[in-house]
């Protein structure tokens, strides 16, 4: 019983809550020791990396690596595309290439590089792509990776009472190339052909047209960039909403 004792307090000491520390709070600690506003709120940015796959529930911050997005549909051509039920991988990952906090302008701007982004779901496409080629009706489950992702965020920056507050975020996401695998395409009466490539009942107009996708990548991801900035942008506000709440807001912005 002792050793069970001992044991329990030990766990309870050392318990990600019992060292849980608030990244709004820390970031007035580094401010008040003397460091300027930009390399503290860089260092917030490295802290909040290690919480991305964890979230932190005493904050009620989610986790965000991987990020789940319910749906994100867009044109490319006359082709209609809609990802659901998406789960985004490798944000943890990131390296930060320039942070800078404008207290006048009332702007933290932000630059970061990806090496990579892995992202499994499902999807549903249909309509036609050049030459006017008719895809038909196909869903299944969807893959995605790029490599070399640069994002770009500005978050505007307000007061609530006290307290910073994030008044907006703007997303921007440039990449070199993409990868897009989608199954089931071109289904049979319904129905997939699993001993076929990437289980189409037709693998080479399949083949034909990821090509055609993969190929065109940087235009694919101009037709859906203001979606999934929509989309994730709305979670990463919230995000840094509440992993900065706590600090006061003469310590970001002009008042």
């Amino acid at each position: 019983m002792r050793n069970f004792y001992a044991f329990f307090i030990f766990s309870y000491y050392t318990s990600p809550t019992w060292c849980f520390q608030d990244p709004g709070k820390d970031l007035m600690t580094c401010i008040d020791g003397g460091q300027d506003v930009n390399v503290c709120a860089e260092k917030t940015l490295e802290n909040v990396r290690e919480t991305m796959d964890t979230g932190l529930p005493e904050l009620g911050l989610p986790p965000i690596d991987p990020m789940h997005l319910k749906v994100i549909d867009f044109k490319f051509y006359n082709l209609t595309v809609e990802f659901f039920d998406v789960n985004m991988f490798g944000f943890k990952g990131f390296s930060l290439k320039s942070s800078n906090v404008d207290k006048k302008k009332r702007t933290w701007d932000i630059k970061l590089s990806l090496p990579r982004i892995n992202a499994v779901g499902m999807y549903k496409l249909f309509g036609t792509i050049p030459p006017g080629l008719d895809l038909g009706l196909s869903t299944g489950d969807e893959r995605f990776s790029a490599d070399s992702v640069d994002a770009s965020v500005k978050l505007t920056l307000g007061s609530k009472g006290k307290n910073i507050a994030v008044t907006g975020l703007d997303l921007r996401i440039e990449l070199d190339e993409i990868n897009l695998e989608l199954e089931c395409l071109f289904p049979k009466n319904g129905a997939c052909c699993p001993k076929k490539y990437l289980k189409s009942c037709n693998a080479n107009l399949t083949k034909t047209v990821l090509k055609f996708i993969n190929r065109d990548g940087k235009n694919f991801v101009k037709e859906f960039q203001p979606e999934i900035s929509k989309k994730v942008g709305v979670i990463l506000k919230d995000y840094f909403t509440k992993a900065i709440a706590s600090t006061e807001a003469s310590y970001l912005i002009d008042l």
